[in-house]
This record gives C-alpha cells, structure tokens and sequence, in this order.
C-alpha cells in the first residue's frame, strides 16, 4: 500500500512538506501541495508560486522531487489549468493533480474545486480541454474528487466521465460536498463509484481519501480492498506524524521523535514566516491535532496556546514534555 500526504491550505506548505520527509516520509510516497489557483489572468500568488519553488525544497529529503511532491492545481477553465500545469513542468515536476474537490463556499461558489461536479457536462467539456491541449506535454495528471456535491446521485455520471480521459490517478474521498469533512465516510458510494469508474474502461490507479486516521479495523479493511492502489492522509498525519510507519507494522510515535519534529518544524517556518508571533501562531494549528498524545495536559496545553513569544513557547513546550504522560 502506498501513504500521500493530503494537501491541507495554510497547512502542508513546503516547511512541513520538509521536515516530515526528513523525520517520517520513509513511508509516504507524495505530498500534495496546497492547491495553486490559476488565475484568468495567467499568474500565481506569490506566496503559492513561492511554496512551489524548487530552491525550497530540502533534497537530500526529496531525492526525486519530481516524482515525489505533486503540485496541486485549482482551476475551472482548461486554459488556465493548461498554463499551470506547463508552469509546474517547468520547474521539473512530473505531474499535476486537478482539485474536484475542495468544499470552501469561496471555492465552490466561484465554479472550482467540488462546485465542479454539479455541471457534469461542464467538468467533462473541461476534462476534454485539459488532456487534449496536454497530450504532448510529458506531464501525468491526476484527479482529487468526491462522490457528488449534495448527494451521490451524480456518482455514477462522474465515474462514467472520468473513466474516458487517461488519468493517472484518481483519489476519491468518500463524502460529498455537503458533508465537509463531517460525519462517517461513505464507504459504500465509494466502492460502488471505484466498481462503475472500471465498468466503464477506467485505468488510473485509486486512492482512498476520508477519515484514515488510525490504526483501527475500518482502516485495516480499507486496506484489503483490492482495488485500491494509495490512502491519501491528512488530518491523521497531523495528528500521529509517524501514522505510515505505524501501518506498515512499524514502531510507534515516541515523545522524543514528535519534540524534535516541532524543533525542526519550529525552524523551518522561522525562515517562511518573518514574525516571531506568527511563527508561533502557525505552530499552534499543528497542536489543535497534538494534545490527545498528553494525559492531563489541559493547562499545559493552554499556556503553550498563551505563548506569544519563543522564549514562553519554548518553555511551554517543554514544560508539557517533562510533566504530561506520552500516549
């Protein structure tokens, strides 16, 4: 089986993307970037092209970047998808990955991400402008999806679709838009797409994405479906840094691994975030994943949210570390 790292906004940028590949990515296969918006006007954010740059990435960690990171690209016109994706070629990535499926009202509302699939003959129009002005490029493109928008009725018409385009790959998260990330995966809708997208001559190899988050039975049978190549992981990675190695049969995440995971985390968003505050802020979204590995650490974990300069989060971190039982 193979592990991907999701891509996560504001989350998964190139300072995380480094320093777990260093400590943990033995086991991950590809990170996803954060999606790239590709504007009408042909030009990236600076700080979307920035995270994509190769001068950012750590290669002794990434020896083979090319394959191994995946640009993400969000768009809704096959044009500026084209551009993108021809941008990222040229800074040596071998493949791009369409996002279907990001939830955000300011995403969907603007007929991107998962608000694509409610006009199924708008998305294959869009699908059959992307591979066909891609045809000769030396680039793979893969598709992140989910079963529908407000329901799974249109499962069956988005496999069908998908199915006639050579995707390399094609993840699937088990929810529909209007789940968000909420609720139980829809394990079912989501066996019975993979089942109709093969029907229907689909070849691109399958990644699950939804809630693998552990190392518990519903991941473990997730696992023995045949038909599913890759499990993309996202909040699960946030939560356990060491999640892969742990579903491979390897040892578990150990206090002195994830303390020397923040250090290094610590320093790498000092050279990607000026302010020393908000160097601190960014640490603290990876603690709103971190605090269950903590018995008791309810006060501990709120004078590291108290910390507003590194002296007082240093010193709040270790404080947790020597006083708090490691679970």
């Amino acid at each position: 089986m193979k592990y991907y790292f999701a891509p996560m906004e504001g989350i998964t940028l190139y300072p995380l993307r480094n320093t777990h590949r260093r400590m943990f990515g033995d086991c991950i296969d590809k990170y996803y970037t954060p999606f790239l918006t590709a504007h009408h006007n042909l030009h990236f954010k600076k700080r979307e092209k920035k995270d994509a740059m190769p001068e950012n990435i750590d290669t002794q960690a990434f020896s083979d970047y090319a394959h191994q990171i995946v640009p993400q690209i969000m768009a809704n016109k096959a044009e500026t998808f084209t551009w993108a994706a021809k941008e990222m070629a040229a800074l040596g990535y071998k493949e791009v990955n369409l996002n279907l499926g990001c939830p955000a009202a300011t995403v969907t509302n603007s007929h991107k991400g998962s608000g694509l699939l409610q006009d199924t003959d708008y998305l294959d129009h869009l699908l059959d402008g992307i591979f066909t002005q891609l045809q000769s490029e030396n680039l793979d493109i893969s598709l992140k999806t989910r079963l529908g928008f407000s329901g799974e009725s249109k499962a069956e018409d988005l496999m069908k679709i998908y199915a006639r385009y050579p995707v390399k790959e094609l993840t699937i998260h088990a929810r529909v838009r209007e789940d968000f990330y909420k609720g139980e995966p829809r394990l079912s809708a989501f066996d019975t797409a993979v089942q109709i997208y093969r029907e229907n001559g689909g070849k691109a190899d399958i990644c699950y994405n939804g809630n693998a988050e552990a190392v518990d039975a519903g991941l473990k049978a997730l696992r023995c479906y045949s038909d599913i190549s890759a499990i993309m992981l996202g909040r699960g990675l946030l939560s356990n840094p060491a999640l892969a190695r742990e579903l491979d049969g390897g040892p578990k995440l150990t206090a002195v691994e994830l303390k020397e995971y923040l250090s290094i985390l610590y320093a790498g968003y000092e050279t990607y975030i000026p302010e020393e505050r908000n160097v601190i802020f960014k640490l603290l979204e990876h603690w709103a994943f971190l605090d269950h590995h903590f018995e008791n650490s309810e006060k501990y974990i709120k004078a590291i949210r108290k910390a507003r300069s590194k002296g007082e989060y240093a010193a709040a971190v270790n404080n947790i570390f020597s006083s708090c039982k490691f679970i």
